[in-house]
């Protein structure tokens, strides 16, 4: 450890320990975006007295708390007052001034200004400062619920409402609760989201992409990218709209069109020769046999005359046949335990034994994989004829009653035959340039878009939202977006540079273990709990300021963002 000498401190001195953490990253990554100056162009004149806390720096600071600490509203004046000010954009004492109050009205002004503008301003600003490539997009959208009941909400007809709090299907499988439905696109550089649109809680996935679309068309200004979604897109409105506009589109086909029903009766009959496109390291583990795709494209194409690629991925195979094996065993064993109601230990008539078997298979979905019967039982015994005490002379006759079980058994014929499907899945397209390897490769990416969901979820803690005002609300998971922004922006910046200084990985992780591609939350857990102390006089002037010492990888990332070190109290260069 270095030591230093501490200068001569008045007496009535006293010592100042503020945090100043990651607060200069995000800091930085605010000020190349311009947002402070954007907020403060594009939200409306207040009438009266002007605020002593502006507007746009209050929104400054809560992207840095979401990005930071996740703080709730009334929490937020204690949380940026043991930070250092100027790294959060404050003035010192204003701090004092962010109650919850003021940040719910700042909420409230930013939902009054012209949005759809602030954003386009802002997404172009993204994409030219970090040089963005557009010519593949990803959409996905997520569920984010809400507990409450909401009840003064515009209504439904009424056109400049906010998104309605309401019940629809859950992706959190929380149908009990109301919530909005979140749609996001992202880039396939660096999964950096460039369109984000708040709908009503009952919105389906399906009605959401031709507004989308429409708004990325515009933004980029040609229909020249890719539009890469999941099954909802392919339906015949939305793929008709980016065909006729001269978009390219690219998504999985549900199992429900007639084009899966019709290659699926070719190839149980060994009618298809699929050929290797691509392979893959297995993600379980280096020990783990590789992950093989086979492709095969169907010249027959879509009802709507657009490109279908049939696929079979190995480890899709291995799950398919374990889901149905499980599923086989389990329909087996419970239909072999199946009895009446009540005590009986069998079913009296026949026909009660098969409806019982028809109730529990056409749940389970698997007859068509299992010899189903029923089985006749004759049972004898010996009854005593007439009263009394059994003794040697008792008589007895003999009985019988019949009973019906059900017996099931695999049909292995129709699972060698379903087995001929196992991990097949299918992509359409109308892009006519991309080869069924292509296709694929570009297709998975499609999981980092829901990965920013997670992470919204999860490392952002989006839920439990608090506020009660539909237009709050809104506003705050806007600012959400902006936050994955910069995240994205993070990371991506890190690993570009990495990439071009040849570094293979930064002791991240505890214990300095390595991390070969950092997340945001990695990187800013490396500036986490760095101090600036201040000796001040009884003028409150600094008279000595030093700082808790910086780890070497936090100064490796300041050196790969070019941020400068004197926000840490190490010279530029050492």
């Amino acid at each position: 450890m270095p030591s230093f000498t501490l200068p001569a401190v008045p007496a009535a001195a006293r010592l100042e320990v503020l945090e100043v953490g990651a607060a200069p990253v995000v800091r930085r990554f605010l000020e190349r975006l311009d947002l402070p100056g954007l907020f403060q162009r594009h939200l409306p004149r207040l009438r009266g007295r002007q605020r002593d806390l502006p507007t746009s720096t209050v929104l400054g600071v809560l992207l840095s708390n979401l990005l930071l600490a996740r703080e709730p509203l009334y929490g937020i004046a204690a949380w940026a007052a043991s930070f250092v000010p100027e790294h959060l954009g404050l003035l010192p004492g204003q701090a004092t001034l962010l109650n919850d109050d003021r940040c719910g009205r700042a909420l409230n002004h930013l939902y009054r200004a012209d949005r759809a503008s602030l954003f386009t301003t802002i997404t172009l600003r993204v994409i030219r400062t970090f040089q963005l490539e557009m010519r593949q997009l990803h959409q996905d959208t997520t569920t984010v619920t809400f507990c409450g009941e909401y009840p003064d909400q515009a209504p439904a007809h009424q056109s400049d409402r906010p998104a309605r709090i309401t019940r629809g299907y859950n992706k959190d499988h929380r149908p009990d609760l109301k919530q909005l439905l979140y749609n996001r696109t992202i880039t396939a550089d660096g999964a950096v989201p460039v369109h984000c649109k708040i709908h009503d809680g009952n919105t389906t996935d399906d009605s959401v992409h031709q507004q989308t679309w429409l708004a990325l068309r515009e933004l980029i200004g040609s229909s020249d990218f890719l539009y890469v979604a999941d099954s909802k897109l392919c339906n015949h409105d939305d793929m008709v709209l980016i065909a006729g506009k001269h978009g390219r589109f690219l998504t999985v086909m549900p199992r429900t069109r007639a084009e899966y029903k019709r290659f699926r009766a070719r190839l149980r009959k060994g009618q298809v020769n699929f050929s290797e496109v691509y392979r893959e390291a297995n993600p379980r583990g280096k020990e783990k046999p590789q992950v093989v795709y086979q492709a095969f494209e169907d010249e027959a194409g879509s009802a709507e005359g657009y490109r279908i690629g049939w696929y079979l991925s190995s480890q899709k195979q291995q799950r398919d046949k374990q889901a149905r094996t499980a599923k086989l065993n389990k329909t087996r064993k419970r239909l072999e335990r199946l009895r009446p109601p009540g005590r009986g230990k069998g079913f009296t008539t026949e026909q009660a034994a098969q409806e019982a078997a028809q109730g529990v298979l056409s749940k389970a979905k698997v007859k068509d994989w299992l010899r189903v019967r029923v089985e006749k039982e004759v049972h004898s015994k010996q009854v005593q004829v007439g009263p009394g005490r059994p003794g040697p002379s008792t008589r007895y006759k003999e009985v019988q009653s019949t009973t019906y079980k059900v017996r099931a058994e695999i049909n292995e014929e129709a699972v060698k035959r379903a087995e001929r499907c196992d991990g097949l899945f299918a992509l359409m397209t109308n892009d006519k340039g991309l080869s069924l390897a292509e296709a694929l490769r570009k297709y998975k990416y499609q999981p980092y878009a829901e990965k920013r969901h997670e992470q919204l979820k999860s490392v952002f803690g989006v839920r439990p939202v608090w506020l009660k005002n539909p237009k709050r609300v809104e506003s705050l998971l806007w600012l959400y977006h902006l936050v994955e922004v910069i995240q994205a922006l993070l990371e991506r910046e890190v690993r570009r540079q990495m990439e071009r200084g040849e570094i293979t990985s930064l002791p991240l992780y505890p214990e300095r273990r390595h991390s070969a591609a950092p997340t945001a939350e990695l990187v800013l857990g490396m500036f986490r709990g760095i101090r600036r102390y201040q000796m001040l006089n009884e003028q409150n002037q600094a008279v000595h300021t030093f700082y808790d010492p910086l780890p070497e990888a936090a100064q490796q990332l300041l050196d790969l963002l070019s941020i400068g070190r004197s926000a840490y109290g190490l010279p530029l260069e050492e």
